[in-house]
């Protein structure tokens, strides 16, 4: 029997640069070590509108970085890789066909997330290297494409926000040609308090912060040239900078220095590599403008982020971390009851028919499908959110369901997941999915088999609560696939009351199901009980 302690491995799939993190996990304590780290500059995307798209060039540079990722990996034998991919992939028309080629080729479990979903994975990174000790923090990171602000302690999250201003953003945008640099930059400053001046009046409302922390390559490097220059030290002798100070004074310092350097002497002069080099002044400025505008007279630098992030969410996946991120564990159902409570969906009629989609997924697991956990709590949460369109119109709102869903940001879920939910409560009323609409046909070949058997078992439970009265208190489902049936028993929950709307509804929003399942349903009332 092998005892030794499981180890895995996560990816960032950054704009600028990808990471991997390699760790061995301690369930005793909670914990994990780090066993090996690796950073490649590939920057992907060049964030030009209005068709942003990965090259040819850029998806083979990445898809080759992954497999030395992969090796080192394997070297250390993992028992799972897992990585997500941010702002450059997120953004591009044809990234989610690149990370299915990673996922079929590659074997890397690669997923799209979110903005806000980075910021939170960004959190528990910060979290998993710092003792908050009940202070309030601000977490800044820079990446290539996007920057996350976060408020939070070591308990709760006041603000989640991911902005489109990035290094790698911004220099292709402003800073390509440095001529009448000083009006750029000038520019600059005011189109990112643009950007953010609706964050900072939501942190300012979350009642501000103690300290900020930063995270990532920009602060990483402003902190590293910072360190040399009140120690006269070089790249030989730079130590592990975490949680150095860098003050709003000095960060003005720097960028003064770069602007007075050529582009092309920065790497020299600031002893940075050449890739960071040219970037880090627009990601310089881009903290200067948040730290002026949050007021902030210093930062302090994380060495842990996104990658150490994923590690702690897996964990929390796991159960493995059980006690100081117990509010975190249960992230996934808090964000769809947060979203539902948003639109102000009907809340007895949603748990009603989520308990009802999950006892028809049940009582047919193992003869119609061998789904798990994983789908069906996919199913619940759209059962959940499935009416939250109502609140836009009624008519149509299955379709404004799935845009709420798809564009709320459900936190602890990536993109591939918010997807899937919002296709499976897309299609619990009218029209069954189909290759021309636009929000079905690019899903993968198996995607669609799950959006389909899944939305069918949504679409009976919501048609057995067709009056809104939690009427059937129960069912019971007998097959009988030699005759290609199913005998559903009803119990009925209000005395005197024969579910015949429920029955009739459930038998209507049943042919999808036959369709998908190859069996057709007889609807029986058995007997009927005092409500409690």
């Amino acid at each position: 029997m092998n005892t030794s302690p499981e180890r895995i491995a996560a990816i960032d799939i950054g704009s600028n640069s990808f990471h991997i993190v390699v760790v061995e996990i301690n369930a005793e304590s909670q914990s994990f070590r780090v066993l090996d780290r690796l950073r490649e500059t590939v920057r992907l995307g060049t964030f030009h509108e209005p068709k942003n798209e990965l090259s040819k060039a850029d998806m083979k540079r990445g898809f080759e970085t992954l497999q030395r990722f992969k090796k080192l990996a394997e070297g250390h034998h993992v028992s799972e890789i897992f990585a997500c991919a941010t702002s450059a992939v997120r953004e591009s028309v044809n990234g989610r066909e690149w990370l299915q080629k990673v996922r079929n080729e590659l074997g890397i479990d690669a997923h799209i997330i979110a903005g806000v979903e980075e910021a939170r994975l960004i959190y528990l990174g910060v979290l998993s290297a710092t003792e908050l000790q009940r202070r309030k923090i601000g977490i800044v990171d820079i990446g290539g494409g996007s920057t996350e602000l976060i408020i939070a302690n070591e308990q709760f999250i006041y603000h989640l926000s991911s902005t489109k201003v990035g290094a790698v953003r911004l220099t292709e945008k402003d800073l390509f040609d440095e001529t009448n640099i000083l009006q750029k930059i000038e520019y600059m400053e005011n189109h990112i308090e643009g950007l953010i001046l609706t964050k900072l009046q939501q942190i300012e409302e979350a009642g501000g912060f103690d300290s900020l922390i930063g995270t990532s390559g920009t602060i990483r490097t402003i902190a590293t040239i910072d360190y040399r220059m009140h120690n006269f030290a070089d790249s030989e002798n730079t130590p592990n900078l975490n949680q150095y100070k860098v003050t709003y004074q000095s960060l003005c310092t720097i960028i003064e220095k770069m602007i007075a350097t050529p582009k092309e002497k920065r790497s020299s002069t600031f002893d940075i590599s050449k890739n960071r080099a040219e970037i880090i002044l627009a990601g310089a400025i881009i903290l200067k403008v948040i730290m002026k505008n949050l007021k902030k007279n210093e930062i302090f630098y994380c060495d842990r982020a996104l990658r150490e992030g994923l590690i702690v969410d897996k964990l929390l996946q796991k159960g493995i971390i059980k006690d100081r991120l117990q509010y975190q564990q249960s992230i996934r159902e808090r964000s769809v009851f947060e979203l539902a409570n948003k639109y102000k969906f009907m809340k007895e009629h949603a748990l009603h028919v989520r308990d009802l989609s999950s006892k028809i997924f049940d009582q047919t697991k193992g003869t119609l499908h061998n789904y798990g956990e994983y789908e069906k709590e996919l199913l619940g949460a759209a059962a959940i959110l499935h009416d939250i369109g109502s609140l836009v119109t009624h008519n149509d709102h299955h379709k404004h369901s799935y845009y709420l869903i798809r564009h709320s940001g459900l936190l602890g879920f990536n993109d591939e997941e918010v997807e899937l939910i919002a296709n499976i409560a897309r299609y619990h009323r009218q029209s069954n999915p189909k290759d021309s609409h636009s929000n079905f046909q690019n899903l993968p070949r198996e995607h669609k088999k799950l959006v389909k058997e899944l939305s069918s078992i949504l679409r009976i439970a919501e048609g057995l609560d067709k009056g809104h009265k939690c009427a059937i208190k129960d069912i019971d489902i007998s097959p009988n696939l030699a005759k290609k049936r199913l005998k559903c028993k009803l119990v009925s929950n209000i005395k005197s009351y024969d579910c015949a709307l429920e029955i009739w509804s459930a038998v209507g929003k049943s042919k999808e199901f036959k369709k998908e399942f190859g069996v057709d349903i007889d609807f029986v009332l058995q007997k009927r009980v005092n409500r409690e």
